[in-house]
């Protein structure tokens, strides 16, 4: 064999076993997003909402797993203990940014065991009573809720659950003390503010935008900057009378650590081209949430901001640790 031959050879070789060596087109079989939270919720119906376009553009099955269980720390977990290989994403929200401050010790580590994709989307949260109560504004509510500490209550979808500590905040910045009533989840706590089982519910417009526009509870502010476009004529905090309460409930895409960068960004890119077409948009539109699609730095770091913010509330309010 001559040379050139030889090195022929060698080249063909090289690139054989360089094709071998390559890892096959992601994805290539089915992908489970984790939603740590009963089916029916926010979480789980945006999550349905983002699987179908994904299922669509890449030709394999995005799946939702519901693994609810300890305010979201039992999907959480298994998402951090998983195969690093993109094939097992955990769709998030604010539970998990809450939970270091909330539980006495955690199985997995927030920050080191998780790599952020993107921040999916953001709605705000509506502050209701039922439709019969007597009170018409917010602060109706404050003011007897400070005239008399603790007779009101409120619901939540249980101890440690967003809206649970999200009242908790409101209830700090007021200086007032209204009595927590956890359920087991958020629907039915809906349910009870409707029958009047509970004085007051601070959820998810992506839960209660139905049941509002229904009449059967009324909504008195809402927690972002801006008035939400769904509810246009129901106040913000600080136009009802609570400034500096500005809290968005978001739901985002992560991937255990060690993911490789190359399929973050493969995850990154074909969750944000969903979330640009004009019918992804409308559909989170239409249960009052807005589409983001920010870089996974974006949302690492946003990450970080929120697991700052909570312990204060959580110490201040005497939420005792899990």
């Amino acid at each position: 064999m001559t040379l050139r031959e030889w090195l022929v050879s060698l080249l063909a070789t090289l690139c054989s076993m360089a094709a071998y060596a390559q890892p096959s087109a992601y994805p290539n079989k089915p992908v489970r997003m984790i939603v740590a939270f009963a089916p029916g919720g926010p979480n789980d119906v945006m999550a349905r909402m983002l699987a179908a376009p994904l299922s669509q553009a890449t030709g394999v099955q995005f799946l939702v797993d519901n693994r609810p269980g300890a305010g979201g720390t039992i999907g959480t977990d298994a998402v951090a203990k998983a195969p690093p290989d993109g094939y097992t994403l955990l769709f998030t929200s604010a539970p998990f940014t809450m939970a270091p401050a909330l539980y006495a010790k955690l199985p997995y580590d927030t920050e080191k065991d998780f790599a952020a994709v993107t921040k999916v989307a953001v709605s705000p949260m509506v502050f209701m009573v039922g439709a019969s109560s007597p009170y018409k504004r917010l602060q109706d509510i404050l003011r007897a809720a400070k005239e008399h500490p603790g007779k009101l209550n409120y619901g939540s979808g249980g101890i440690a659950s967003t809206p649970h500590v999200v009242t908790e905040a409101l209830a700090l910045l007021a200086g007032v003390k209204m009595t927590h009533v956890p359920f087991k989840g958020g629907g039915p706590a809906l349910v009870a503010l409707q029958g009047g089982e509970i004085d007051v519910f601070f959820e998810s417009i992506t839960s209660s935008l139905g049941v509002i526009q229904q009449g059967r509870v009324r909504a008195l502010a809402v927690s972002t900057p801006k008035r939400a476009l769904r509810l246009p004529d129901v106040p913000t905090m600080e136009e009802a009378g609570l400034a500096n309460l500005s809290v968005t409930y978001w739901v985002g895409m992560l991937a255990p650590a060690r993911t490789p960068q190359e399929v973050v960004g493969r995850l990154h890119a074909m969750v944000t081209e969903a979330l640009t077409s004009s019918e992804t948009r409308s559909r989170f539109a239409g249960i009052g949430a807005e589409t983001v699609g920010d870089a996974p730095a974006e949302f690492q770091a946003f990450i970080r901001s929120e697991l700052a913010r909570w312990p204060r509330v959580v110490a201040e309010a005497q939420i005792q640790p899990q």
